[in-house]
């Protein structure tokens, strides 16, 4: 754990040194590489749009809104956003992006989110069961911040990100939506600070169709549970594009997050019922009450093994094995693959001057895509057993954001989720830390 600890902050050093260094060899003002971006990083042309949002996040439901987005402020590279939506969960939102402090080097980005929502929160490891699963109904608020620094047309980029926050446990109910009694429901304070780098030698950031990405991100997040062990997150992506045709690109991609422990918590059995149970001995029906102490002994085997090895970046959800819910797979180690093939129907560029929206439409693409993956707490399991997903897609490219559809298929059935931005991000808005 120490050895990639240290791979990580060796990686990070160079990419700080790159930033303040005279040009490589490699590199020329056109690109890194010999790969020129062929069009404009910093876009400045004007738009706006007002939209309807229909949502569905796998895991967690289907949410209806607004949102309201403005691109390329006063002539900038300055974008706005904000979003309502209620209805199986509740959020809004709103964001300043891409601030430029120096212009083209130092970017700032500032965002503030609440939400209320009951996600199927699964059994860790990847032989869970999908009829296990609990839905802990959580209320929180959370503001982040990110300075970015950036050089090369954004090929090469560092960041920092600092997320602060409060989160409340309304209740727990079991799949059948019973509530369980004795939650400690007390609102509780969190932070956690990010640091990324990220190689992007593509000819597009947005709609890369040739060249490599590689993101390397560290979470680290702080918190004063006694109960609870503290580690770091990391996250290493690695995506691939390859031209087919004039327009179209094959992606590939492979994922791999692994949790590094800091500081470990009590494993102890009988301390941790007494600091984090449900205190079921207090309810009078002997049927609830064994059901409780099931769900109560499940719960503390999940903070036993969490507080011995930490839990990676889940799989399941808008960016990795589509067809499962959010979340739905979990452990201190995991890894995912995928291919996906984006056939661009057009690319004609189009000003869209209507009165709800106003922008410049770049593409609309299909996709055909295909992802297995799987998790465990001793990488040497990490390849015996796998879940795979396979699907379609619809995206449409307007100034600047990518709107996507997308249905997929796996061991457990069928999901469709409309999203922004393509998949297999390190970063969305599901998921801002």
């Amino acid at each position: 754990m120490k050895a990639v600890a240290r791979r990580w902050r060796y990686l990070f050093t160079l990419a700080l040194a790159a930033l303040f260094c005279a040009p490589p060899a490699w590199a020329d003002d056109a690109g890194l590489l010999g790969i020129e971006r062929r069009r404009e990083q910093f876009p400045t042309e004007f738009g706006y749009f007002i939209y309807p949002i229909s949502g569905s996040v796998p895991g967690i439901g289907t949410a209806y809104g607004a949102g309201a987005t403005v691109t390329n402020i006063a002539g900038s590279d300055t974008d706005f956003t904000g979003f309502y939506v209620r209805g199986d969960f509740e959020a809004t939102g709103a964001a300043l992006l891409n601030y430029h402090l120096l212009q083209e080097r130092v970017i700032f980005d500032l965002a503030y989110y609440d939400a209320k929502v009951a996600p199927q929160q699964y059994s860790r490891g990847i032989h869970s069961s999908p009829d296990d699963y609990i839905l802990p109904d959580v209320s929180d608020q959370l503001v982040v911040a990110q300075l970015t620094g950036t050089f090369y047309e954004r090929m090469i980029e560092v960041y920092l990100r600092y997320g602060t926050g409060a989160f409340q446990l309304n209740n727990v109910k079991d799949k059948n939506g019973v509530p369980f009694e004795n939650v400690d429901t007390g609102k509780k304070d969190f932070q956690a600070v990010n640091l990324g780098f990220a190689l992007d030698i593509t000819d597009d950031r947005q709609d890369p169709r040739r060249g490599v990405r590689y993101e390397a991100k560290m979470t680290r997040g702080f918190s004063a549970r006694e109960d609870a062990s503290t580690y770091d997150v990391m996250d290493y992506n690695l995506t691939g594009y390859y031209p087919v045709g004039q327009a179209s690109a094959l992606v590939v991609n492979g994922f791999f997050s692994t949790a590094v422990m800091r500081n470990r918590a009590t494993v102890d059995r009988a301390e941790l019922e007494a600091k984090a149970g449900l205190q079921c001995e207090g309810i009078p029906d002997p049927a609830a009450r064994e059901q409780c102490l099931a769900t109560e002994r499940r719960f503390i085997d999940e903070k036993i093994a969490e507080n011995t090895y930490g839990r990676a970046t889940a799989l399941g959800g808008t960016q990795r094995l589509r067809s499962f819910p959010n979340g739905r797979y979990y452990a201190g180690k995991s890894f995912s693959t995928g291919a996906e093939y984006r056939w661009n129907i057009t690319e004609e560029q189009t000003l869209m001057d209507w009165i709800f929206f106003r922008g410049l439409r770049t593409n609309i693409q299909l996709a055909f895509f295909a992802e297995t993956g799987s998790v465990a707490d001793d990488v040497g399991d990490l390849t015996k057993t796998l879940r795979s997903s396979y699907g379609a897609g619809l995206r449409v490219l307007f100034s600047g954001v990518t709107i996507r559809l997308d249905w997929a298929t796996g061991d457990e059935g069928d999901e469709v989720q409309l999203f922004l931005d393509y998949p297999w991000s390190m970063f969305s808005i599901d998921n801002p830390l």
